[in-house]
């Protein structure tokens, strides 16, 4: 024969209050974990579903076909501007957009401002390589023949 035991705790008027155990307590909330857990299942497995669906009938994935909607939206997207408009991190969407340049179904045009940028960053990399080499050179007479790179 178990034994149950009941709590007692006051009321603010003074009166005794019995509490439930702790075991029926938590019998509510593992019923309603195990709900959203069923809930959860449910919108994952139509998710594939409509994946499954929206495959078939164009040969894209439900992400390449809300990709190619959003740019069709807004052309000139950026990557980082896509990957907001998806809630996905850049490398996720650049890999995406790469599959549709695979596709030909987009085509990446690198705008005049970046090209601009990556000629200035190409150039600075260039200078510091360039003195890094020349720092090298004049380091290499005292080395008395020690590898500098651990060939």
């Amino acid at each position: 024969m178990g034994l149950t035991l009941r709590l007692q705790k006051r009321t603010r008027d003074g009166r005794r209050k019995a509490r439930e155990p702790r075991a029926a307590r938590r019998a509510p909330r593992e019923a309603l974990e195990l709900r959203a857990l069923q809930d959860l299942r449910t919108v994952v497995g139509s998710a594939r579903l409509y994946d499954g669906r929206i495959k078939r009938s164009t040969g894209l994935s439900g992400s390449q076909l809300w990709a190619l909607a959003e740019v069709a939206r807004a052309a000139g997207l950026t990557v980082n501007e896509l990957a907001a408009r998806l809630a996905l991190h850049q490398t996720t969407a650049s890999n995406l957009v790469n599959a549709l340049v695979g596709r030909r179904l987009l085509k990446r045009i690198r705008d005049r401002r970046d090209q601009r940028i990556a000629a200035r960053d190409l150039d600075q990399l260039a200078r510091g390589l360039n003195t890094l080499r020349e720092a090298m050179r004049r380091a290499a007479p005292a080395a008395a023949g020690e590898l500098l790179f651990g060939d």
